[in-house]
């Protein structure tokens, strides 16, 4: 984690006011400091759902084959949903239905921890995981401490954690490593040697790069990575994640990555009919090697599974380096969680189950039989997986590459990537300049009306 910032939520500010004005603590109900552990002297049912798409269900089986077979007395009852990320909230919010154990993407469990929906699991990050010498609080990955450690100051209880991660790895640049290999081509250490190489590409008669148009987030990592740049980290990781006023979003760094969008397409750089594409159509265009590079993340070999030709070699690689950040960067993107539902029947069961399912034996089949990667402390070197697989992993873990993620759970942070703008600039209906003066406007409003709800 670059800096720890304190923060606090609209949710934890009135959930700890109205704990104070019925005399209860606001988290007694749902923390238990007891090391988990499962009773055998009785028959126990442990509900898992989980967001069942591109990751498929293998895992899953694995994990209720493993857990079941340690604890042959508790009976995991696993429910795939790939609705998960709408149904979810209904089922935490009014308990019916709702799972023991959850698996799905989003930040909900920002919400849903200090009103006592999902367990606070504070003292679960200070066990062992099995299969190590480590706790939890070890064990995670500095870059995840971001997103899933809330800072509220020691008169607020200090740090909380409501949730663990589930998956999380690389949104980047993927290159046709098999291409580069016929054309003799490199991928770039700094943006400069980036913009060489696509005029390069383009005089081959190739597109250099593409991304799914009509989902213009799958650009994240590139605006991401050139305000992290421009900025600095101390700028980025302070007053732009964990903002004072809305000036930040007035920094020149929000224009300067609009205009450094928009040359993309003005030297020719990104595959026509781009914008016009969902991800299947532009990720197709790519396996049928009519574009060099994509903007992708790390679920793109899983995703299109049966679509790879024989032989096919691609790569993720890191955002080049440029401006004030001396190394190439690596954007990661982590809206994977796992919690547990805050009025379980078997709180210790669940931690239990979550624990097993953190473990580095876990993380290697996670990565084996969903070709999925996880924030934590292992080695995949001795796990069969895809070449693919192993550069997301190396670009997670490489000490030559800045990892960072632009998760932040302030809720004075203007998250807005601004795909609205970038879709427009995209075709042409709007300028850079536009684009930035009207991003401007709107996290004012933000900031504004953020500050007005919480009573700042």
């Amino acid at each position: 984690m670059k800096k720890t910032f304190k923060i606090l939520s609209l949710v934890l500010a009135l959930s700890l006011i109205l704990a104070g004005c019925s005399g209860k603590s606001a988290d007694k109900s749902s923390t238990d400091d007891v090391a988990p552990a499962v009773p055998e002297d009785e028959e126990i049912t442990l509900k898992v759902t989980f967001f069942e798409a591109g990751f498929g269900r293998a895992w899953q089986e694995w994990l209720k084959e493993e857990f079941e077979a340690k604890h042959p007395n508790v009976t995991i009852e696993l429910v795939g949903d790939a609705n998960l990320v709408e149904t979810i909230t209904p089922m935490i919010e009014s308990g019916v239905d709702a799972p023991d154990v959850f698996m799905t993407n989003g930040s909900g469990w920002e919400e849903w921890g200090p009103q006592g929906l999902v367990l606070d699991l504070t003292s679960l990050y200070e066990e062992v995981v099995p299969g190590t010498d480590m706790t939890l609080n070890e064990y995670i990955t500095d870059v995840a401490k971001d997103k899933f450690f809330f800072d509220l100051g020691e008169e607020l209880g200090g740090v909380k954690k409501y949730a663990v991660p589930w998956s999380a790895g690389p949104m980047s640049v993927v290159y046709n490593a098999k291409m580069f290999k016929e054309y003799g081509w490199e991928y770039p250490e700094t943006w400069e040697e980036f913009e060489a190489l696509c005029e390069e590409i383009k005089a081959a008669g190739i597109a250099p790069l593409t991304y799914p148009g009509k989902y213009p987030n799958y650009v994240r990592p590139f605006i991401r990575a050139w305000q992290l740049q421009d900025m600095g980290e101390e700028k980025f990781f302070g007053e732009f994640k964990n903002p004072t006023s809305p000036e930040i979003y007035n920094d020149p760094a929000i224009l300067n990555a609009f205009s450094k969008f928009k040359s993309l397409f003005d030297n020719g750089w990104i595959m026509e009919g781009t914008t016009a594409l969902d991800h299947t159509q532009v990720q197709m265009e790519f396996i049928n090697n009519k574009v060099a590079m994509i903007l992708n993340g790390y679920w793109l070999e899983q995703e299109m599974s049966e679509a790879w030709p024989e032989g096919y070699e691609i790569v993720m690689a890191p955002v080049p380096q440029a401006g004030k950040i001396d190394k190439p960067v690596a954007f990661m993107n982590m809206p994977d969680y796992m919690a547990i539902y805050g009025k379980t029947k078997h709180p210790e069961v669940a931690k239990e189950f979550l624990l097993f399912s953190l473990s580095p034996e876990s993380c290697e089949m996670f990565a084996k039989l969903a070709g999925g990667l996880r924030p934590f402390k292992y080695d995949l070197g001795n796990v069969d997986v895809t070449d693919f697989t192993k550069s997301c992993q190396d670009v997670v873990g490489n000490s030559n590459y800045y990892q960072f993620t632009d998760a932040s759970s302030n809720p004075l942070m203007f998250k807005t990537l601004g795909n609205d703008y970038l879709t427009q600039i995209s075709t042409g209906e709007m300028t850079p300049e536009k684009a930035a003066e009207e991003f401007y406007k709107e996290a004012q409003t933000h900031y504004e009306q953020t500050k007005e709800d919480l009573g700042l």
